[in-house]
């Protein structure tokens, strides 16, 4: 099964010095010509098998040619690849989609997102696939209530989600036949929205009788994994010899099952983001348990000044206890101080964040925890070798990110392993 990563521009300070904390001279110079992607840090052994480029995200980089023609740049290349620094010898794939979650509240997909356009693009930039303009089935949106301002929640009802399902399936149609037409070489992925198993049948049955051999079954994130894994089973029948993707849906207990039911691809950045999203699972060992990286923000970071001020702490003494902290979990590293030791430096800066006690308590258990396995010597990504104990610590992009791609890496080499 096929991981991609959902792109958001996550590029990373390669030659970033992390006892100084400062971005390199050419990350300063050119951050976009000189950062890297994940898949240039790990180089032979990427933490994805693809990255998923929503073309909502990239809108004010996508320019026509000035020659006359419909040839696309973006970022003044002519290549999704070239753009992404994908090697020419790389096996990365690149998957395309519209990005329909940033037009949800929409009555209609945006005339950007034409259906020629949108084909036009994958195929001149050089996407391995292209994903049909699609429209979310959604039980509800929040809109901004004019008067008020406030965003209030709307239901939205059958007759309107079925038209969306609709819009959808005529924009699939016309994707294939354009595709078709005009020889692209892209492979087109079929969207197949849906708000009940009824809905989503429906719409896999006719993207199956148009021409599709993969068809991406879009908005199921809101679903349970059996819920999913019942839709999944409802569709099967149907699809003969057609594959199916999963946007934005990574359930690690179900994947075998999901295989089982032709997904051969999904994406997610819920390995990423949990590096600095969750407060006992930021870190991945061997896919098999969480630790919780250990924070030590910025002394300058509102949340830490904040607490520094009430409990009568000047900036300066702010600075001392937050180096006074890095220099713990490092020398604790070494094998200088005990962790006992580490810990109560640790414990004193992270004291002043603004949380209630029983946080603190629980993330003192976690660190103590996270110091006493020392998880970072035992994994054996590029990422940790590296940079060592830095990629535990909570502590701005370059560290937060790679913590993340580490996390990406592990799931994806347990993934290929129980294939």
């Amino acid at each position: 099964m096929k991981f991609f990563l959902p792109d958001w521009e996550d590029r990373l300070d390669p030659n970033f010095d992390f006892p100084t904390d400062k971005y390199s001279h050419a990350h300063e110079l050119d951050c976009y010509k000189n950062d890297i992607y994940a898949h240039q840090l790990y180089d032979l052994s990427p933490p994805y098998d693809g990255l998923l480029i929503s073309l909502s995200i990239f809108l004010k980089k996508i320019k026509l040619k000035n020659n006359g023609s419909n040839s696309i740049i973006i970022r003044d290349t002519d290549s999704i690849k070239k753009y992404l620094k994908i090697a020419k010898n790389s096996k990365l794939e690149v998957l395309g989609d519209c990005g329909a979650f940033s037009y949800v509240n929409e009555k209609a997909p945006p005339p950007f997102f034409e259906t020629e356009r949108v084909a036009n693009i994958y195929d001149s930039l050089g996407f391995d696939y292209g994903v049909s303009v699609d429209h979310m089935a959604v039980d509800s949106l929040w809109i901004k209530n004019k008067v008020t301002g406030k965003k209030e929640k709307t239901e939205l009802s059958e007759a309107q989600k079925a038209r969306r399902v609709n819009i959808t399936l005529r924009n699939a149609k016309e994707f294939i036949d354009i595709h078709k037409e005009r020889k692209y070489n892209f492979i087109p992925i079929g969207v197949a929205q849906g708000y009940n198993k009824r809905s989503y049948v429906n719409s896999v049955k006719e993207l199956v009788s148009v021409g599709y051999n993969y068809i991406g079954i879009g908005a199921l994130v809101r679903y349970s994994s059996k819920d999913i894994l019942s839709i999944l089973s409802e569709i099967k029948p149907e699809l003969e010899d057609t594959r199916i993707h999963l946007f934005g849906v990574l359930r690690p207990n179900y994947m075998k099952s999901f295989e089982e039911k032709s997904v051969v691809s999904f994406d997610s950045t819920s390995y990423l983001r949990k590096a600095w999203l969750r407060s006992g699972q930021n870190y991945l060992l061997n896919n098999e348990k969480w630790y919780s990286a250990i924070r030590i923000p910025y002394s300058t970071n509102p949340s830490v000044l904040k607490g520094a001020l009430k409990n009568g702490i000047s900036q300066e003494e702010l600075v001392t206890l937050e180096q006074n902290a890095l220099n713990a979990i490092h020398d604790y590293d070494k094998g200088l101080i005990s962790k006992e030791n580490a810990l109560m430096r640790i414990m004193t800066y992270d004291n002043l964040l603004s949380r209630n006690t029983k946080d603190g308590i629980d993330l003192e258990k976690r660190y103590s925890n996270t110091l006493e396995d020392k998880p970072w010597k035992k994994c054996k990504c590029k990422i940790c070798k590296d940079i060592g104990v830095d990629v535990i610590i909570f502590r701005g992009t370059n560290r937060n990110k790679r913590r993340g791609f580490h996390n990406c890496w592990v799931f994806n080499k347990s993934l290929k392993m129980n294939e």
